[in-house]
């Protein structure tokens, strides 16, 4: 400690004269109004710092840095309050990096897979110019979001012929995660093939265990064996790596384009209008939209998961159930509502399940953008 930092300390522990409890809660309010003005001014300089590390694509965390700063403010504070002082400024600059994270990545949308996956697509036309960031699992892109490194996530939910993504929704359940935004996305399988084969050629078919359901007429038709592979545009891929004419890879029509394949049949899907719902996912939740969503677990009472549904004027879409691990024939539950509108409703929903749940957490609220609808189809939630 430099002689400066002794005497800054020394004069800190010099007590005053004593205060009544009014005239020190009046001293602590604007000490408190002094430091919230002064936080404001320091995160606004953490931005300046961010957007330097960006311009030079420089790491946020810089430990050294971290610790010559702590070495040195430990001196500014009495020894009665230094330790106390030293975790409050750890937490502070915790605050500062994740604000460094958002403010440098904000503008950057995490899909699961590679170019040419579907939620690759749905995420380049649903935010053009964003930066976007592939990750190889479901799980990395909630956790790119968690941390800040992309400022959304885009990831599939349910398939109209597949199903729900269970995976997705465990993941929902266990992170700390909500629903931005759903998107229905029109989805054409095709066949790829290299560009020597054709369809008697094909033996072996590669993709996504979803899009190998979604064909599983097609490919029995076909008399090809499928392969599960972790996604369409990688399997793609692979195809046109391995140049063998006797396998092949159901994607998107674009992935024949991307990677010098051969379209050997198209609308390989059993269910024409198929559709995959994709959701946006943030670290905060909507304070308003046309859709609500939670998952909750219900208490073991009789009739309890029928007291669950909501009253009048609230239209549940849909309900589904997942084992709750690691409690084995235990299950939590996943409900869609629509009719939503504001955060007074969902208080009011929420209080009202308390009774009977016991978890309860929302993921909305949100809006849904509409896959386009067949003329003769009715509407549906």
């Amino acid at each position: 400690m430099n002689r400066t930092q002794d005497t800054a300390a020394q004069s800190c522990a010099k007590p005053g004269k004593p205060l009544t409890l009014d005239e020190a809660r009046t001293e602590i309010d604007r000490i408190d109004r002094q430091l919230a003005e002064l936080y404001q001014q320091r995160m606004q300089a953490v931005e300046a710092v961010a957007d330097y590390k960006k311009e030079h694509n420089l790491p946020v965390l810089q430990p050294d840095r971290e610790k010559a700063m702590l070495e040195r403010e430990a001196g500014y504070v009495a020894p009665p309050y230094r330790e106390s002082w030293l975790r409050l400024l750890r937490e502070i600059l915790a605050l500062s990096r994740e604000h460094q994270q958002r403010k440098i990545h904000q503008d950057v949308v995490a899909y699961q897979g590679m170019q040419g996956a579907f939620s690759h697509m749905v995420s380049k036309t649903r935010f053009p110019g964003a930066r976007l960031q592939n990750h190889p699992t479901f799980e990395d892109v909630i956790q790119a979001v968690l941390t800040g490194q992309a400022d959304c996530g885009v990831i599939p939910f349910e398939n109209t012929n597949s199903g729900l993504v269970g995976e997705v929704l465990d993941l929902l359940a266990q992170y700390p995660v909500y629903i931005r935004e759903v998107i229905d996305q029109p989805v054409e399988q095709c066949l790829l093939g290299t560009k020597d084969a054709t369809l008697k050629d094909v033996q072996w078919v590669y993709s996504k265990d979803q899009a190998l359901a979604q064909a599983r007429g097609f490919l029995e038709e076909l008399g090809a064996q499928p392969v599960p592979y972790p996604n369409t545009a990688m399997a793609a891929k692979d195809i046109a790596d391995a140049g063998d004419k006797t396998r092949a890879a159901i994607g998107a029509r674009e992935n024949a384009e991307l990677y010098d394949l051969k379209v050997l049949s198209t609308h390989i899907m059993e269910n024409a209008n198929n559709t995959t719902r994709f959701l946006v996912i943030g670290r905060e939740p909507n304070t308003e939209g046309s859709r609500f969503s939670m998952i909750v677990t219900v208490k073991n009472e009789v009739g309890a998961l029928g007291r669950i549904i909501p009253g009048a004027g609230m239209d549940m879409c849909s309900i589904q159930s997942r084992p709750r691990r690691p409690y084995p024939f235990e299950y939590y539950f996943y409900i869609e509502l629509a009719d939503f509108c504001d955060q007074a409703q969902i208080r009011t929903l929420l209080a009202g399940l308390e009774a009977v749940c016991g978890r309860i957490k929302p993921l909305g609220p949100y809006n849904r953008q509409e896959a386009p609808k067949d003329p003769e189809e009715k509407e549906t939630c």
